[in-house]
């Protein structure tokens, strides 16, 4: 196995984790959203949910679309 195959492998693995946390951080604004407004929920766990999801797509974005060397 050469280095270059060996990198691409580790490349894909990285693309494909990138898209995973970007589906969870997109399904937790997602469920967040729609659940926004049952009663009893504190505000406090809303802006946190929406935070944490924000901040798992951006990271999920810049891992599946990034350039490697």
């Amino acid at each position: 196995m050469t280095f270059e195959a060996q990198q691409s492998r580790v490349d894909a693995l990285v693309r494909l984790m990138g898209l995973i946390v970007l589906a969870f951080g997109i399904l937790l604004t997602y469920y967040t959203y729609v659940n926004a407004g049952v009663p009893g929920q504190a505000v406090e766990i809303v802006v946190i949910n929406y935070s944490l999801g924000m901040v798992l797509s951006v990271v999920g974005i810049l891992a599946a679309f990034s350039k490697f060397k």
